[in-house]
């Protein structure tokens, strides 16, 4: 059974996957990605967070924390999947500015797909990394799927709203079976993971997200906006890689469904923070 579970892991990290982007697509119009995007300062200071400082602090924390080789391959695999599907909503929850965070989640997705592979064979030199397979993976798991919802969203809206709700629900399933999967065929690699790579990855979301904040500019709503959307990868994107890539050394999946794991909580928290800090300030404003 176990076994099972192990050979069938990836195609069901590509079907989580797909259902998640067709769900992001369902949920977006052309003009909500386009719009928030006029902004060249914050799009730039945005691109050069997620795409080249977090990758280098990824890096760094691989290097320099003495941290299992396959777990710090985990580390860098899901710091390289930037644009987090969920993060829209985080931003809205905490009251940032949520229609830059639906734009620069497009533009992020975008070059993830076309980057990651020859980033991953970067950051990663001694891994055999067939980066074509992977970028037509991703293309088809990323791109087809959220242009096939955006397409649906501007033909029959009606349909997409209908199909979001399924969507919603089909892609929790998928997650709760991907995770259960993952804990039932790694369960001993999860008991055993080292201290210092749960660590590195707390050093690692702090790092990001302070990027991400002080990038953000002058404007509160920016600032909050920018952090979650870099301090919170995209799991999916990681866990399939993950899968995919590197099958033969399960420790890097099992690193970057830790990682995604601590994101959700790490979000939450930062939710919870900003709203506290607002109404502190309202408090002190009146």
């Amino acid at each position: 059974m176990q076994q099972i579970l192990a050979q069938t892991l990836p195609l069901v990290a590509l079907a989580f996957l797909a259902s998640a982007m067709f769900s992001v697509g369902l949920d977006l119009t052309t003009r909500q990605i386009v719009d928030p995007l006029k902004n060249r300062r914050l799009v730039g200071a945005a691109l050069v967070g997620n795409l080249v400082l977090v990758p280098l602090i990824a890096l760094a924390i691989a290097r320099l924390f003495p941290i299992d080789p396959a777990l710090a391959i985990g580390i860098v695999v899901y710091a390289l999947a930037a644009g987090t599907e969920g993060g829209p909503k985080f931003v809205q929850l905490a009251k940032g500015n949520a229609g830059f965070a639906v734009g620069l989640l497009a533009v992020l997705l975008s070059v993830t797909v076309v980057c990651m592979p020859m980033a991953l064979s970067l950051a990663v030199p001694d891994a055999h990394i067939d980066r074509g397979s992977l970028l037509v993976k991703l293309f088809m798991a990323v791109v087809v799927p959220i242009g096939a919802g955006l397409s649906i969203r501007s033909a029959r809206p009606g349909l997409a709203d209908r199909l979001s709700a399924f969507m919603h629900r089909a892609v929790l399933v998928l997650l709760a079976l991907f995770f259960v999967q993952v804990i039932v065929v790694n369960y001993a690699a999860m008991l055993a993971l080292q201290p210092a790579a749960l660590l590195g990855a707390a050093l690692y979301f702090a790092a990001a997200f302070a990027v991400g904040y002080v990038l953000g500019g002058p404007r509160t709503e920016n600032r909050r906006a920018l952090a979650i959307m870099t301090f919170v990868r995209n799991a999916p994107i990681a866990m399939t890689t993950a899968s995919q890539v590197f099958a033969h050394e399960p420790r890097v999946l099992v690193m970057v469904t830790v990682m995604a794991a601590m994101s959700v909580v790490l979000g939450v928290l930062a939710v919870v923070g900003f709203n506290r800090m607002q109404t502190q300030q309202a408090a002190v404003a009146d």
